[in-house]
């Protein structure tokens, strides 16, 4: 970056014209960006042209050898240097940064000062102290290094503040640049440390997600039917249709338990109607399969007791009825 001053030319003699005034070409100066200024050099002494358009005619720019462009506006000028750390394969970088503003154009002119970053490198580099300021840390101490070498230059341009002719320079801040290295390992921890992270998210989810599965399983079908109903992933009448094949697979199988036991003869000898238990339990009516006996005074004699006189008269080889079965049995 070319500061303060932007640029300088040497200028070529203008010729003079019979009875015109001389003139000076436009093609013969440098542009001026916003907030520079002329500085004509004009008998060995340059001389600000000022804040106002350029006459190409005005004697000073006419009878100039050379014009300088400078920058009046304040600026920001950062100067970068190196320090040693505890380690003899890592440095740490600083970036120094000025406020600085030209006061003296034509001062500023005269010096032909176009790099001023050099002259402030320059200066710190005179601070002996700032030089060993790095070499009782490791390159990973960055944030303390930052510190001690702010202090240490706020105190050194303090009591030696850097001096350039027509100019007014003021030290506004430090920083201290981690190094490659250094920048992609801490990024490959930090990227590890983001995908650990994520992970138990994922899985405090994963188990949070299976517990109330468990939870809503062991509940009973009725809360998973619910939840398919919740979600539109079933409807009613596919819940209300698989509820009638449960009942009907239910009531049959409790049925052909029922009529297993009554042909085995398990209820010869309990005070219970077979007959009508079956129709309570298959959802029949009764006289729609096989009628009761009944005795001589009109009352219904159980099925195991007309076996079991069958079975008797016939010389059947068994007189007593089986054995009542267990839970285990029926099931």
């Amino acid at each position: 970056m070319l500061y303060p001053v932007l640029s300088e030319k040497t200028l070529p003699p203008v010729p003079r014209r019979l009875l015109l005034p001389a003139r000076r070409s436009a093609d013969d100066l440098p542009p001026v960006p916003p907030g520079g200024v002329y500085v004509f050099k004009v008998g060995g002494r340059q001389r600000l042209y000022g804040d106002r358009h350029i006459d190409l005619a005005d004697d000073m720019v006419v009878n100039a050898v050379a014009v300088s462009v400078v920058q009046r506006r304040a600026s920001m000028i950062t100067c970068t240097f190196v320090i040693p750390s505890i380690s003899a394969a890592d440095d740490f970088t600083i970036s120094a940064t000025f406020r600085c503003q030209v006061l003296a154009p034509e001062t500023v002119a005269e010096s032909g000062l176009m790099d001023l970053s050099a002259v402030l490198y320059n200066h710190l580099a005179q601070d002996r102290d700032l030089k060993g300021l790095g070499q009782s840390y490791r390159i990973d101490d960055i944030n303390e290094v930052r510190r001690l070498v702010d202090a240490q230059i706020t105190a050194y341009c303090t009591l030696v503040p850097p001096a350039v002719r027509g100019m007014s320079i003021e030290f506004s801040s430090v920083l201290v640049h981690p190094s490659t290295e250094l920048r992609e390992q801490r990024r490959r921890v930090r990227d590890k440390e983001w995908e650990h992270e994520v992970g138990r998210i994922d899985v405090a989810w994963e188990n949070g997600e299976i517990n109330r599965y468990a939870d809503l399983f062991s509940a009973g079908p009725a809360y998973a039917e619910a939840l398919g109903m919740v979600r539109h992933e079933v409807n009613v009448g596919q819940v209300a249709e698989r509820m009638r094949e449960d009942e009907r697979d239910r009531r049959r199988q409790l049925g052909e338990t029922l009529q297993m036991m009554v042909d085995r003869g398990y209820f010869d000898r309990m005070p219970v109607d077979p007959m009508r238990l079956l129709d309570e339990v298959a959802g029949r009516r009764m006289g729609a399969g096989e009628r009761p006996a009944l005795n001589e005074s009109g009352q219904t004699i159980p099925l195991g007791a007309g076996r079991a006189s069958g079975r008797a008269g016939a010389g059947a080889d068994r007189s007593e009825p089986d054995a009542i079965p267990s839970e285990e049995d029926i099931a």
